[in-house]
């Protein structure tokens, strides 16, 4: 999952800070309590908008028992339907009267994280109206099945691209027939169809409540009020929440698959591999490493596949959370069918090169984007809070977003040769998927024509380092 708003970069987990309350318009943090006992963190900056940020738990995508549309259809829902005294497509025109915003979403499956940015002296009737709508929605059947139309439609264009069947292949091959996988991909079953206000009541029941994982505020805001804010935002919500049980087992030993796609108007590659979770650092580097890799047209990639098959593919690099314990990095992009077995070879070579010889240029002009995102980040709350609160869903320490200067400044060039030796797959523990109308595009692949058969596709365990030379792969048993 991508946590923050930088082209072709990764969530950066923030280096510490002080917690002690600094001068007047200078920004602190500070580790808080509320009266009703809600744990938070207080970020004050001189700004006239206050941001409050919660992040509630949920295991609701590892269950065999859950509909895994709930979640998607249940937030909009809440937001747009109505609640206890405030009538459905109300709470829109409020927020736009106030100039203020509401949102609630999923984050790497493991939590519902629901967002309010408002002008200072609105905090109670903004609190106030976000409460109603947390504690009582009205979920009403006709909106729920306008909602739910809107959102499956959007789910069915985005996935109906072959590059997205592609992605939908390889979650079979780590997930399998795993709860989470549906949860995932919600392709290939009924959940739509079968979504009822009964399973939108379930989720809103066991995953709202008085205790939070993790709570951030922002702005010109002092501790009292921002305590006293967060207690009536959650008043009336159950105190305490179920027990999680977020089970899971991945495979990500590489496979060699074609997904043959005759109506496919484009041919797609990627190449995806695990990476270590976020909560264990190294955030930044892989910022910059990725960027230098594949995030814009002086990337390697990009300048691999102009060099080599003159073309301009917008072939990039990225890394994104499955859960918050697992995540993988992929290489991906469109292809000329005739070349992608081509593009393979260039892809491979380009990475090896990449892992063995590090980041090319200065690494001054590298961190540019990051310096100036961070730089500027104090005037804007909402990223503020967002980023802060994803830090400490990774155990980070209160306030690090104040600091992340620092570690910015902290990176060089050998921490970045290591990052890439430690936590950068070597180039055979990808696995490669193309998606194509051409069934022989990618030699000895395990050619499947939908998505869930590359479950069955056996393992590749040919010899990657110096030629690649692959064992035939076919559809079978694991």
């Amino acid at each position: 999952m991508i946590r923050w708003i930088l082209p072709a970069a990764v969530i950066v987990s923030l280096a510490a800070c002080s917690s002690e309350v600094s001068n007047e318009g200078t920004p602190t943090a500070s580790s808080e309590l509320s009266p009703g006992g809600i744990s938070y963190t207080l970020i004050h900056v001189p700004e006239d908008d206050v941001a409050i940020h919660v992040a509630w738990p949920t295991d609701w995508a590892y269950r065999e028992d859950t509909n895994k549309a709930a979640p998607l259809v249940g937030a909009e829902l809440m937001l747009a339907g109505g609640a206890q005294g405030y009538p459905a497509g109300d709470v829109g025109e409020r927020w736009a009267d106030l100039n203020a915003g509401g949102n609630l979403y999923g984050v790497a499956s493991d939590h519902i994280v629901g967002e309010l940015v408002f002008e200072r002296e609105d905090i109670s009737e903004v609190v106030e109206i976000a409460n109603a709508h947390l504690r009582e929605p009205l979920l009403g059947q006709t909106w729920l099945n306008r909602i739910s139309d809107g959102v499956e439609q959007s789910v069915n264009e985005e996935r109906s691209q072959p590059a997205a069947a592609g992605f939908e292949a390889v979650r079979w091959t780590v997930l399998g027939e795993q709860p989470l996988r549906n949860a995932l991909s919600l392709q290939g079953g009924n959940a739509f169809e079968a979504l009822s206000r009964d399973d939108i009541l379930a989720w809103h029941a066991e995953t709202f409540t008085r205790t939070p994982e993790a709570v951030t505020v922002a702005g010109d805001i002092d501790a009292e009020a921002a305590g006293q804010a967060l207690d009536s935002l959650l008043k009336g919500l159950p105190e305490k929440g179920r027990s999680l049980a977020r089970g899971v087992k991945t495979d990500f030993k590489p496979r060699r698959i074609l997904l043959h796609m005759p109506e496919a108007e484009v041919s797609s590659l990627a190449f995806v591999a695990p990476v270590p979770p976020t909560r264990l650092g190294g955030e930044i580097e892989d910022a910059l490493l990725i960027d230098a890799l594949g995030g814009d047209d002086q990337s390697v990639l990009f300048n691999a596949m102009r060099t080599h098959l003159r073309a301009s593919y917008a072939f990039g690099a990225g890394m994104d959370n499955l859960t918050g314990d697992h995540r993988v990095m992929s290489m991906a992009g469109e292809v000329d069918t005739s070349k992608i077995a081509e593009a393979e070879s260039v892809v491979r070579e380009a990475y090896r090169k990449f892992r063995k010889t590090g980041m090319e240029g200065d690494i001054v002009e590298r961190k540019v984007p990051l310096e100036a995102y961070f730089s500027e980040i104090n005037d804007h709350v909402m990223d503020l809070a967002r980023v802060e609160l994803q830090s400490s869903l990774d155990g980070g320490d209160p306030g690090r977003v104040l600091r992340i200067m620092d570690e910015i400044e902290a990176v060089t060039d050998v921490s970045l040769n290591e990052r890439l030796k430690d936590a950068f797959p070597e180039m055979d523990e990808f696995t490669v998927i193309a998606v194509s109308p051409e069934a022989d595009s990618l030699p000895d692949a395990c050619v499947i024509t939908t998505p869930r058969e590359a479950v069955d596709c056996l393992y590749s365990d040919g010899v990657y380092s110096d030629g690649y030379h692959p064992t035939q792969a076919r559809v079978g048993a694991l």
